[in-house]
C-alpha cells in the first residue's frame, strides 16, 4: 500500500484520542480495533485511522448526495 500523507492536525487529534482512551473503555476498544486492522493491512496505526476516517466521510457524503438527488 502506498504511503499516505497525513496532516499534522489529524495526527494530533489521534494522539489526543489515544490519551483520552485511558478513561474511556469504548474508545480504548476502538483504538485496539484500529491497531488490529493496521497490522492486518500492513500499514501504520495513523494511516489506518486516516483510511477509516476517509472512508466514513466518503460514505456520509454519498448518502447525503443520494438524499439530495432523491428529493429533486
Amino acid at each position: 500500500m502506498n504511503k499516505i500523507k497525513i496532516p499534522e492536525s489529524f495526527l494530533k487529534i489521534i494522539d489526543d484520542l489515544i490519551l483520552n482512551s485511558e478513561s474511556d473503555t469504548k474508545l480504548a476498544e476502538s483504538i485496539q480495533w484500529i491497531d488490529f486492522q493496521s497490522r492486518k493491512n500492513e500499514v501504520n496505526f495513523y494511516e489506518m485511522a486516516y483510511i477509516l476516517t476517509d472512508r466514513q466521510l466518503a460514505k456520509k457524503r454519498a448518502q447525503q448526495w443520494v438524499t439530495t438527488v432523491g428529493s429533486m
